[in-house]
């Protein structure tokens, strides 16, 4: 993902350096070679395409936008865009202050139309700083790097693809995300390959690391047709605000609350929560079915790792010192699927709760399966499919525990409800294959 926004991002700078009109700024470069330096720059390319009825534009509106001058100082191979970025004895350093562009794709033909988009923004302001560095990437603003080589600075960045497709009979399907990482302000101090996302990340003396900070995903899907209406929801977030590894080594922090100290092989985050959910109508009745999950708790207290090696940390309140292979999780887990707006398992005595008609991926409580094979099975004819009777005891080949039957209903670690992400993955895929089915018509 970080790859791709990067060619994203950099693509979207050249049209921006190469097409538009730059602004004013004082650029200055002092005993420096090979210094590339723009003020704040905007463009909007567009190109439109027309065959009798049938039509299609793209447009890819972008700008760079800083505040304050552009200072390289003894430095080589320095390339500043915006506003608000120095460099200083240092070589190979790229910074670029806040980056907004908003990519769309609009087509129609025979009736049907398609039109997608990527608004994308990085940054929200501050200044670009690098002394004594080597091949230093800097976006955003708010980033600093000293006596470090090969820091990937990035500030907060929020992106919302979507795709939506509409037909001549009136049924569309649409896409969404949105995926959010917050903060600004990222430390590189005597680090080799350190990148940092978002904000609120710092690393000292570190060694090859990663830290990414508070992060949103929100994904949706929808299909409005003849036969169905339905809607897929899956927001995942992982919380906190914080990150720094000292004299670290392979690194990972994500969220936030997170401390790693002369360890190797750490990773670490914030509380992880999703929510997915269904809602809609089809041929088999009303689809009502929501699963909030939250994975380690509130992240009180936050994630230490001490002269630990190989460490795994999820939520908060985790502390591993001189350890070696340790995973801790907050304490807090919890999972709350709903159907209909009701619990499928309710009562006091955990058996099942009621359930609308109608309603789509109800599975009977272990509890209600034993409670019906316990009760004495109702007559049926001979041969009759699903049929149960009563063997004998003794009987070579029965076995008394595969009465019990046991129906796996979530996932591993994480608590969610297997059926609710298999329906939302199937909307998914059907979503994804109506869009693939409509461009090609196009």
């Amino acid at each position: 993902m970080l790859r791709k926004l990067t060619v994203v991002l950099a693509v979207l700078a050249a049209v921006a350096l190469g097409a538009a009109r730059t602004a004013l700024a004082d650029n200055t470069a002092t005993g420096s070679v090979g210094s590339v330096q723009v003020g704040n720059t905007a463009a909007d390319p567009s190109a439109t395409a027309s065959a009798q009825s049938n039509q299609a534009t793209v447009s890819a509106p972008t700008s760079v936008t800083g505040s304050g001058d552009n200072t390289a100082s003894n430095s080589t191979g320095t390339v500043q865009a915006g506003g608000g970025n120095n460099a200083s004895n240092s070589t190979g350093s790229v910074q670029s202050s806040p980056v907004s562009s908003t990519p769309t794709v609009s087509a129609n033909a025979a009736g049907r139309a398609v039109t997608a988009s990527v608004p994308v923004h990085v940054g929200s302001g501050g200044s670009n700083s690098s002394s004594n560095s080597t091949a230093a990437v800097q976006i955003g603003g708010g980033n600093s790097s000293s006596d470090s080589t090969g820091a990937v600075q990035v500030s907060g960045t929020d992106a919302s693809p979507s795709v939506d497709a509409s037909q001549p009979d009136g049924s569309a399907v649409e896409a969404d995300a949105s995926v959010g990482v917050a903060g600004d302000g990222n430390t590189a101090t005597d680090s080799i390959g350190v990148v940092q996302v978002g904000g609120g990340n710092a690393a000292d003396g570190a060694l090859v690391g990663m830290q990414v900070g508070q992060t949103t995903l929100t994904t949706d899907a929808g299909a409005d047709t003849t036969a169905a209406d339905v809607t897929a929801t899956l927001p995942t977030s992982i919380a906190g605000s914080g990150n720094t590894a000292t004299d670290s080594a392979g690194t990972v922090q994500a969220g936030g609350g997170n401390t790693a100290t002369d360890s190797n092989g750490t990773v670490q985050s914030g509380p992880i929560g999703g929510d997915p959910s269904l809602t809609g109508t089809t041929p088999a009745g009303p689809v009502d079915a929501t699963s909030p999950t939250t994975v380690g708790g509130t992240g009180d207290g936050g994630n230490t790792a001490a002269g630990s090696n190989g460490t795994v940390q999820i939520g908060g309140g985790n502390t591993a010192t001189d350890s070696t292979g340790t995973v801790q999780t907050g304490t807090g887990t919890s999972t709350s699927p709903t159907v209909g707006g009701t619990p499928p398992t309710g009562g006091t005595d955990g058996g099942a709760g009621p359930v609308p008609g109608g309603v789509l991926g109800v599975t009977a409580p272990p509890s209600a399966v034993r409670s019906a094979v316990a009760a004495t099975p109702a007559t049926a004819p001979r041969g009759t499919l699903g049929a149960s009777t009563e063997r004998p005891s003794g009987t070579f080949g029965a076995s008394r525990d595969l009465a019990l039957a046991r129906t796996l209903q979530q996932l591993p670690f994480t608590g969610f409800a297997l059926w609710l992400l298999v329906a939302i993955g199937l909307t998914l895929i059907g979503t994804g294959a109506g869009v693939r089915r409509y461009a090609a018509a196009l």
